[in-house]
C-alpha cells in the first residue's frame, strides 16, 4: 500500500509539472521503454507456509511473497498526432516465497525441520494499444491495455536443518492467456530520451487453466477447477520505472498556453 501511495504522488507531481510547463517536444512515430521494478502478488498467488496447507484453504495459493519484473516495451504510434499507438511488450517476471522455516511441531508429515522455498518465473508476450493524453508536452500521461501470453516455469526446494532428506522439483512448462491493464507517465528529457514511471495489474490465466500430475520431481501449475479444489486466479499488481527512447520525431506546432 505503501508503494501505490508513493507511485500516486510521484504521478501527482509530474502532472503538476506538465500543467505548468509551455515547453513543446517534437512526437515520435516510434518509442522503446526499458524498465524495471517490483511485484505485488495478488491473494491465490501469495499465501502462508505452511498455515494455508494445514488449514485447508481452498484454493491452495502459490506462496509467493513479492518479485521483480524486468522487461521493455515498444510502441508504434498509427495517427499524426502520436496519440494512439500499438505496443508489443515483453517482460519477465520472478517470484519468490523467500526462504521459509519449519520444524518439526508442524503438523503435515511431509514438512520436516528445515528451509522450503518456491519459485515461479513468467515469460510474458503482451500485444495491445495505448493512449497518450499530452505527446508534445514534458510530461506524457498514458494508458494502455494488452493481451498476453505467459508461460510458467518454477521450482520447489527443501534444505534439512539436520539429518534428513533435501528435496527439490520442478513446475511443468505451463502456457496460459490473459490480460492486463496499466497507466503511467513518461517524461521527456530531450528530444530522444525520457524516463518512464507506471504501474500495472495483470491477470495471467484468465483462458488456459488445465491440471498436470505430479511426480517425484515434477508438479504442475494446477489452476483449472477440479472436484476437490477451486480454480486459482494468477494476478498481480507491478510498479516500474525505466528509460525511454523516441525514434522518427515529427515536427509539431507549440502547444498554446
Amino acid at each position: 500500500m505503501k508503494k501505490l501511495s508513493a507511485l500516486i504522488v510521484i504521478l501527482a507531481v509530474l502532472f503538476a509539472v506538465n500543467s505548468l510547463r509551455a515547453q513543446t517536444y517534437p512526437v515520435p512515430k516510434m518509442a522503446l521503454h526499458i524498465y524495471g521494478g517490483y511485484t505485488l502478488p495478488l491473494p491465490d498467488l501469495k499465501g502462508t507456509f505452511p498455515d494455508d496447507i494445514t488449514s485447508g484453504k481452498n484454493p491452495t495459493p502459490y506462496m509467493m511473497k513479492s518479485g521483480f519484473v524486468f522487461g521493455a516495451d515498444g510502441k508504434y504510434y498509427v495517427d499524426k498526432k502520436s496519440t494512439f499507438g500499438i505496443m508489443l511488450s515483453l517482460n519477465y517476471t520472478m517470484l519468490s516465497s523467500g526462504d521459509i522455516g519449519t520444524t518439526s511441531t508442524d503438523t503435515l508429515s511431509f514438512i520436516g525441520t528445515g528451509t522450503w522455498k518456491f519459485k515461479m518465473n513468467v515469460f510474458s508476450i503482451a500485444v495491445g494499444a495505448e493512449y497518450d493524453f499530452a505527446p508534445k508536452r514534458p510530461a506524457n500521461p498514458f494508458v494502455n491495455a494488452c493481451f498476453t501470453t505467459n508461460i510458467f516455469s518454477g521450482t520447489t526446494t527443501f534444505a534439512p536443518s539436520g539429518a534428513g532428506t533435501s528435496y527439490s522439483a520442478d513446475m511443468s512448462s505451463a502456457v496460459r492467456f490473459g490480460a492486463r491493464f496499466g497507466a503511467g507517465v513518461d517524461v521527456k528529457l530531450s528530444k530522444t530520451i525520457g524516463i518512464i514511471i507506471g504501474g500495472r495489474y495483470a491477470f495471467l490465466n484468465l483462458f488456459g487453466k488445465d491440471t498436470t500430475a505430479a511426480t517425484s520431481t515434477t508438479y504442475g501449475l494446477n489452476d483449472k477447477e477440479t472436484t476437490t479444489m477451486k480454480a486459482k486466479k494468477i494476478d498481480y499488481l507491478q510498479f516500474y520505472a525505466g528509460m525511454s527512447f523516441y525514434f522518427s520525431l515529427r515536427k509539431t506546432t507549440p502547444v498554446k498556453k
